[in-house]
């Protein structure tokens, strides 16, 4: 497993009025190479899940893993090593560009990572293509780009430092369709090329069912569900108790059942449907 959490519980405020438990218990495996959702209500703990993965937080109790170091039981040395293998794109990353160039904003990370300026421009130019930018910018500034193309560079420069795992905090937010869908479009090519391990957060539950192969499902900071995305949105009725909402295809599946159709209902993206709904009409399926 490239990451592992074990009795992972983090309070804010210990010992004091405000004290919060923000995460309780949790205990889960992430494979490598997977590209894993992580969805929630708002507070539910995604984000201060993802924000132990490389040590920004420290765990009030229990173990995270990460490559099979555990970040709070080994040296300095190793704990830095270690952060390395975990990049995180925090929500409107285009707030931390502060370069004079997007070639230098890039470059940051693995400049402080004492790499040859050789292996540094061939992070750059490489993560630029990634994001689906053109290098006649990178002696831009930053500043100077659109919305959408600074949330771009933002990314690039995370995955410039050649993450094992590329953690996303709502990358799209924000975003109109069309840059939603070309930033989560590049994303998935960045998995498939590189073999990465990939975890999104997203209230999208759309944009889990295009992108990720496994779901992770928290509830005010427990650990509720993780499984194959079309096993977690196979619970249609227990997800929208918790305040989320299924794939609108999916709704869509779950209506036929009750109107007495033989289909599926872990159905949750339109090629699904599409088969499902040849291999009925070849079964010659009706109502039962």
């Amino acid at each position: 497993m490239i990451i592992e959490t074990k009795n992972l519980t983090h309070k804010y405020s210990p010992g004091t009025p405000f004290e919060k438990v923000a995460l309780e218990d949790i205990n889960l495996q992430i494979a490598e190479g997977d590209y894993v959702g992580i969805i929630g209500h708002t507070g539910s703990g995604k984000s201060t899940l993802i924000s132990h993965l490389n040590a920004i937080l420290q765990p009030t109790t229990g173990q995270i893993l990460v490559d099979g170091v555990d970040l709070w039981n080994c040296s300095k040395a190793e704990r830095i090593a270690t952060r390395f293998k975990v990049g995180l794109v925090f929500q409107y990353p285009e707030y931390q560009l502060f370069e004079e160039t997007v070639y230098k904003d890039i470059a940051f990370g693995p400049k402080n990572m004492g790499l040859p300026e050789e292996e540094i421009d061939r992070r750059v130019r490489e993560s630029l293509a990634f994001v689906g930018m053109k290098e006649e910018c990178l002696e831009r500034s930053p500043f100077d780009l659109s919305g959408g193309q600074k949330r771009r560079i933002a990314i690039a420069g995370v995955m410039a430092l050649e993450p094992k795992v590329l953690v996303l905090d709502e990358p799209a937010a924000g975003l109109d369709p069309k840059g939603r869908d070309e930033i989560l479009a590049r994303l998935k090519e960045y998995h498939a090329q590189t073999g990465s391990t990939v975890l999104l957060v997203s209230h999208s539950m759309e944009d889990i069912a295009k992108n990720a192969n496994t779901a992770v499902v928290m509830e005010q900071g427990r650990l509720k569900m993780h499984a194959p995305v079309e096993e977690v949105f196979a619970h249609a009725n227990e997800l929208s108790g918790m305040g989320l909402d299924v794939p609108q295809i999916t709704r869509v599946f779950f209506s036929l059942k009750e109107k007495g159709f033989d289909v599926r209902t872990d159905i949750y993206t339109i090629e699904g449907a599409k088969k499902e709904i040849l291999s009925c009409l070849r079964k010659g399926v009706g109502r039962k």
